[in-house]
């Protein structure tokens, strides 16, 4: 009897510490209203932004290597 009185007794101290916290969470702050964001490439009707960096000449392509050497063995 004595271990049911004290698992009451637990669970209504938990209840009564842990009441609070859930009351405060229900009745948070309201959350802040904010602007819409902002497009990546900006909003319509706005001017671009500065010229991107100049073309790079193309590459020159290496030309192939053969790998193949001759038997010097004999």
């Amino acid at each position: 009897m004595k271990f049911l009185q004290l698992l009451l007794s637990l669970c209504l101290a938990f209840l009564l510490c842990t009441l609070p916290l859930i009351k405060a969470q229900n009745n948070g702050v309201p959350p802040i209203p904010t602007a819409a964001p902002t497009p990546p490439n900006g909003e319509n009707g706005a001017p671009n932004g500065p010229p991107g960096p100049p073309a790079a000449p193309t590459t020159v392509e290496t030309p192939e290597v053969s790998t193949v050497f001759p038997n010097y063995a004999g």
